[in-house]
C-alpha cells in the first residue's frame, strides 16, 4: 500500500515512483533489484510509512522509468539517482538497496557521502567477479545468440513433446522470456565487458566508505552469495552484518521481518548522529 504514486521528466528520462508516509519524517530512498521494479517494497513501505518518508523509485530502464537513455553503466543509474534527490530536494536520506540496488546504492553513497545518512544493502550485487563468471557463462550466451537461441527452440519444440513442465525445453522457454522482461539487468550484468563491470565494483573502494552500513543476507542464497555478503560488511568499518530468515514473499512476515531490521538500524544510527550534534553543541 501506498499513498501516491507520482512522475517526473529528468534528463535522463521519465521516472516514477512511488511515496508513503509524511514528508517531514527522516527520507528512506528504496532501490529495487535486478529482477524487480519499485513494486518490491510496496510491503515493506506499508509497515514503515508511519515513522518515515518512504520513497521507491523505479531505476532507469526499469518498470515505467524506460526512455531512449538506456542506462549502459552503474554510473548513469547513479547519475539518474543523484538528479531524482536534488530535484526532490532529498537529502541527507538512507538508501535501501537489494541485490542491484545494493550496488546503486553504495556507489552512490561513495560518490555523495555527505548526502546519505546509512545504507542497507540486502544480497548485494556489485562486490567482486568472483564465482560470477561461471553462474553468468550460459546467460551470456544465450543473450549474445538471440536468433540463433530461438531457432533452436522451435527446432526442438518441433520433435520433442514439451507436456511435461519440467522438460529442459520448458525451462529455457521460461527462462529466455523472463530475461526478456529485463533488459537493463541483462545489459549491466551480462552484456557489458568484464573489464566495464570490474571497474564499477565496490570491494576496493569500500575501505573508503564513511556511512553506517547493514548488511542483510538472506539464508536461502547460495554459499557464495552468503560468503560475499560476509566479505561486503567485512570491508567497511562502519558495517553491521545480519542473516534473516526466509520467508513466503507473498506473506505479511516477509515485509515486517525486513521492515524491522531497518528501523532498528535507523534507530541505531541517530542515536549516534543526535549524540554528536550533542558533542558538537
Amino acid at each position: 500500500m501506498v499513498d501516491l504514486s507520482s512522475r517526473i521528466k529528468l534528463s535522463t528520462g521519465p521516472t516514477f515512483w512511488d511515496e508513503a508516509g509524511d514528508a517531514r519524517r527522516p527520507a528512506i530512498v528504496f532501490l529495487h533489484g535486478s529482477w524487480h521494479d519499485r513494486s518490491q517494497w510496496q510491503d515493506v513501505m506499508h509497515q514503515m510509512r508511519r515513522q518515515f518518508h518512504c520513497l521507491a523509485p523505479d531505476l532507469l530502464g526499469f518498470g515505467n522509468s524506460v526512455s531512449t537513455h538506456t542506462p549502459t553503466s552503474i554510473d548513469m543509474e547513479v547519475a539518474h539517482l543523484h538528479e531524482f534527490l536534488s530535484t526532490l530536494k532529498l537529502h541527507p536520506v538512507y538508501l535501501v538497496g537489494h541485490s542491484l540496488g545494493a550496488w546503486i546504492a553504495a556507489s552512490y553513497t561513495l560518490k555523495y557521502p555527505d548526502r546519505v545518512r546509512g545504507v542497507v544493502a540486502i544480497s548485494p550485487e556489485g562486490f567482486s567477479l568472483t564465482g560470477w563468471q561461471k553462474y553468468s557463462t550460459l546467460t551470456k550466451l544465450l543473450l549474445a545468440h538471440p536468433v540463433l537461441f530461438k531457432l533452436w527452440l522451435k527446432g526442438l519444440a518441433a520433435t520433442i513433446s514439451i507436456s511435461d513442465g519440467a522438460h529442459p525445453l520448458v525451462r529455457s522457454q521460461a527462462y529466455w522470456q523472463f530475461l526478456s522482461k529485463f533488459p537493463t539487468t541483462c545489459h549491466l550484468l551480462f552484456q557489458r565487458s568484464t573489464n566495464e563491470i570490474r571497474q564499477e565494483l565496490v570491494a576496493d573502494r569500500l575501505a573508503q566508505f564513511k556511512s553506517p552500513l547493514l548488511v542483510l543476507q538472506i539464508d536461502r542464497d547460495d554459499r557464495f552469495t552468503i560468503e560475499q555478503s560476509q566479505d561486503y560488511a567485512r570491508s567497511v568499518r562502519q558495517a553491521e552484518y545480519k542473516s534473516i530468515k526466509d520467508t513466503d514473499p507473498d506473506s505479511p512476515d516477509s515485509g515486517r521481518q525486513i521492515a524491522r531490521e531497518i528501523q532498528a538500524f535507523i534507530e541505531r544510527v541517530q542515536v549516534k548522529i543526535d549524540r554528536e550534534e550533542v558533542e558538537l553543541w
